[in-house]
């Protein structure tokens, strides 16, 4: 999509099934409200069980 991300290596910690130390990654990027679906799509196509966050971001601003 041609969109910058950031990646964290995170601990993934209590879940449904009780604590999970469990390595995983966190990606953070920012798309418009037109590209969310696709985003969306894709992301189900590489993991249909991810966990997705959306928020709207009203005021955002480049990086340095």
């Amino acid at each position: 999509m041609r969109r910058g991300a950031t990646v964290y290596e995170c601990t993934r910690g209590f879940g449904s099934h009780g604590h999970q130390h469990m390595r995983i990654e966190a990606i953070f990027t920012v798309v418009t409200r037109l590209e969310v679906i696709h985003l969306t799509d894709e992301i189900r196509k590489i993991d249909p069980h991810a966990f997705i966050v959306m928020q709207c971001v009203s005021d955002t601003r480049a990086g340095w």
